[in-house]
């Protein structure tokens, strides 16, 4: 990456880190872009060369997450265990940073908050169903369109993320969220049925 692309992904990211903090300290819908300029030190006209909306800030943080899960689960073999390399595609992908880790925590508490917010993400969760179902259609060697089971192993290990990293939030960001993960699929390898007994943080213990 040359000088002027990490100056570009820099200034990216403190519009990023600058719209979450202050969606977190003001509250959503009180944060303007004006806001979110000013507090990254640039001007709006700057600001939507990078985002065309406030709303653009916080999915675009959550695509590239979503991009990384990709990424880490094309690099497992191609003869691992589906379920072995959705884990450790999981696993991989919350090894985070202090940065990333804060800019979670303070996206989880401004959420709540942020209705309409809420359901622009609702939406850009089931295209990101769509896209990482096909990876798992191939490894499954079935139609992504026709078989309704990537979809579904997407839509579940997305629901393990979003609760392990709610949990997480809610106890601080102390421990490692990748714990979190691993309760969490030690619950969907379970299944349904009663009587599978898990331990620490899938069962609600510390």
């Amino acid at each position: 990456m040359g000088v002027r692309e990490c100056k570009k992904e820099r200034t990216r990211d403190d519009l990023a880190s600058a719209a979450i903090a202050l969606f977190s300290s003001r509250g959503y819908e009180q944060t303007t872009v004006e806001d979110i300029a000013a507090e990254a030190g640039v001007s709006p006209r700057t600001f939507f060369r990078y985002f065309r909306t406030k709303e653009d800030v916080v999915v675009g943080l959550l695509q590239s997450g979503a991009v990384d899960l990709q990424d880490e689960l094309a690099s497992r073999p191609a003869d691992e265990p589906l379920a072995d390399a959705l884990r450790a595609a999981t696993r991989s992908w919350a090894r985070l940073g202090e940065q990333r880790a804060r800019t979670l925590l303070q996206l989880m508490q401004v959420l709540p908050g942020a209705p309409a917010l809420r359901a622009h993400l609702e939406d850009q969760r089931r295209r990101k169903v769509a896209e990482l179902s096909v990876p798992v259609a191939q490894r499954l060697g079935v139609d992504a369109e026709r078989d309704p089971r990537p979809k579904l192993i997407v839509a579940l290990v997305l629901r393990v993320v979003t609760d392990a990293i709610e949990r997480w939030s809610a106890d601080g960001g102390t421990g490692e969220l990748a714990d979190y993960l691993d309760a969490g699929f030690e619950l969907l390898e379970c299944g349904i049925p009663t009587g599978c007994s898990v331990t620490g943080t899938a069962a609600g213990t510390r």
